[in-house]
This record gives structure tokens, C-alpha cells and sequence, in this order.
């Protein structure tokens, strides 16, 4: 059976070095959402929690249910606001004026200021209306936050996003100061943006997602960071055949042997979540070896006849072969494949 297996020494490494540059595990926030990036929400979640996290954010409700009993505080980044009454230790995020008006009385919210990505949240301009309303309709405002667009990049673009924000704080808490708000929490950076950092933040934590699964995607330019990789996929074999010269395998027989070779088919596929390697080029397993042919929807094949193959350890290269994002190659690893810590 097919399996992802969890290093714990390596996720506990990135969160101490995290928490060092934060200022303490009181000052970082666990991103552990779509099923923790794919790597198992409850799991990832208990790991934080065991290391002394004390706040988590995730994407929906059904989450933040999931992990509520593990955290002093649980953040919901994108969904809907709830009319149920829910634990006051869970938060949703709110991106806009419209959407500040569909939360039900003492619902807890963190408020999304835009600083310059213009993706979600309410303008710098809309700000005191913004809290007007939160007065106005008995909301909890349990934090204000952005977010930023280029903390990867090589170039000044972070600066003036960090400046921007530096602003909308200033003007929030003198409105939250003249409504008699309680004071929130502030948070900005994202990953990247705090291994940026060359002091201890000025906010009261960051959010951390990627960086904590062991993966940056910093310019290279800009430094370089320890970070290790969490996540290992596994493959068991299904069948071993002999593959002689001449013969394909998978479909459209895309790979043709140059010389009698043993192969194994192993049980995971695009199916999984594993991308679907049309079999040109050359896309290689954690060892080197080369997956032969197409990916199939439940199976690919290997040369060799192990009982198991370890599919990559590292995803940096299999993200650069796609041409996409660690992130993705992450996130669509299926929930059904066992998980276990090491």
C-alpha cells in the first residue's frame, strides 16, 4: 500500500528555526491548511501542538472542527461565515466590507487590510468604516492582518508592501483607540517574509505555511535557509515483468526498451495526486531511476523489482519538471494515502 511518511525531527527543525526568527513560539502562527498542505491535518496539527504551537490556521469551518481542541487559537482563511454558535477559540478571516456585514453578532474575526496585493481585503481608505461596522454589529476583533505578494522576489517590492502596512497599522489602531475597541492582534508575514526578516518582527506573529513543511521559494539572490523537507512519498509494487528490447509500456508505448529489463508497476498515479508525467522526458524517482512510460491513474512503473519505492523526498525537482510550485505538487497528494510519522 502506497504511504506518505512524516519526519518529525525535520518539522520540528523548520519550526524551531521559525520561532527563532519570529521571537518565540508564541509569536508563530502553523498554517496547517488544505489537509496541511497535504502532508495530514490532524497529524501536522498534533506535531504543532506537541512543540508548543499555540496557533493554527486553516482554510474552511470543517478544518478548524478537526483541530479546535489542539489550539489557543484556530484562524478560518476562506469560507463563509457560520450562524452557528462555534468555540471561542476559532476566527474567521474577512476580506472585505460585504462580507464584514454577513457575520452574526460576537462572531471573532481577523481583519484583511489590502497593502498592495489586491487580492481580498478591505482597503486602507475603508479601514474606519471597517471598524465602524465591527463596532456597530458587536463583532470580535481578534486580529488585523495582510498580506504580501512579492516576499519571494528579488527586488524592492516587499519594502513597499512592509511600508504600506506600517501605514494601515498606524491608522487602525487610532481608529480601534477612538471606538474603544479592544486592542487586536497584528500580523503580516508569511513565510518568506519572515525568514526575510533581519530582527525580531514588530507584529504580534507571523504565518507560517510553507517554510514549515521545509520549502522557500526566496530568490536564491537573497539567501539561502536550512530548511528540510517534511514529506516522503512511498510506492508499493503491484507486478514485476520482464520488458523485452523492443517492447512498450503504458500507454500510447510512449517508452520503448533499448535492452531486456526487468520493471515493476507500483500503486500510485495521478489518481493520488501524483501529476500525470506524460513519459517524454526524463522524470526521476528519489534514487535517480527514471519512471518508464506514462503515469497511469492508480500506477506507474519503475525498472527494478523492489517491494517498495520511495517517490521523491524532496519535491523542489519534481515541481521544476512541471514547471509549477512545491505548494502544488504538496497539496494535491490525495487524503486517502496512509500517513505515518517517523
Amino acid at each position: 500500500m502506497a504511504k506518505i511518511v512524516i519526519k518529525e525531527d525535520n518539522y520540528y527543525h523548520n519550526l524551531e528555526l521559525l520561532c527563532q526568527k519570529a521571537g518565540g513560539k508564541d509569536k508563530l502562527m502553523a498554517v496547517i491548511k488544505d489537509n496541511a498542505y497535504g502532508h495530514g491535518l490532524e497529524i501536522m496539527a498534533k506535531l504543532a501542538s506537541r512543540f508548543g504551537i499555540k496557533k493554527a490556521a486553516v482554510k474552511n469551518l470543517e478544518e478548524a472542527l478537526h483541530v479546535e481542541d489542539l489550539f489557543d487559537e484556530v484562524l478560518i482563511l476562506a469560507d463563509h461565515p457560520s450562524q452557528n454558535k462555534l468555540k471561542d477559540n476559532i476566527s474567521y478571516a474577512v476580506h472585505s466590507l460585504e462580507f464584514l456585514k454577513r457575520f452574526p453578532k460576537n462572531s471573532n474575526i481577523h481583519l484583511n487590510i489590502d497593502t498592495g496585493m489586491h487580492r481580498s481585503g478591505v482597503l486602507m481608505s475603508e479601514i474606519r468604516e471597517s471598524l465602524g461596522l465591527i463596532k456597530e454589529n458587536s463583532l470580535n476583533l481578534k486580529g488585523v492582518f495582510t498580506h504580501f505578494r512579492s516576499a519571494d522576489d528579488f527586488n524592492a517590492e516587499l519594502f513597499w508592501q512592509q511600508e504600506n502596512w506600517k501605514d494601515a497599522k498606524k491608522e487602525a489602531i487610532k481608529c480601534i483607540k477612538e471606538l474603544r475597541l479592544d486592542m487586536p492582534n497584528f500580523h503580516s508575514c508569511n513565510s518568506s517574509a519572515l525568514l526575510r526578516s533581519q530582527k525580531t518582527i514588530e507584529d504580534d506573529f507571523a504565518r507560517c505555511g510553507i517554510a514549515t513543511y521545509g520549502y522557500t521559494h526566496i530568490d536564491k539572490n537573497i539567501a539561502t535557509y536550512d530548511l528540510k523537507p517534511v514529506l516522503s512519498l512511498y510506492a508499493n509494487r503491484l507486478s514485476t515483468r520482464v520488458l523485452k528490447k523492443g517492447q512498450k509500456v503504458g500507454y500510447g508505448g510512449v517508452h520503448v526498451a533499448d535492452s531486456d529489463k526487468i520493471i515493476s508497476t507500483y500503486d500510485i498515479g495521478y489518481g493520488d495526486g501524483f501529476f500525470r508525467y506524460d513519459g517524454l522526458g526524463d522524470l526521476s524517482i528519489a534514487n535517480g531511476q527514471k519512471i518508464l512510460g506514462r503515469v497511469s491513474m492508480d500506477s506507474l512503473c519503475v525498472e527494478g523489482e523492489k517491494d517498495e519505492i520511495c517517490l521523491f523526498d524532496d519535491v523542489s525537482e519534481i515541481s521544476k519538471y512541471f514547471n509549477t510550485i512545491t505548494y502544488e505538487i504538496l497539496t494535491k497528494l490525495m487524503p486517502w494515502i496512509k500517513r505515518e510519522v517517523a
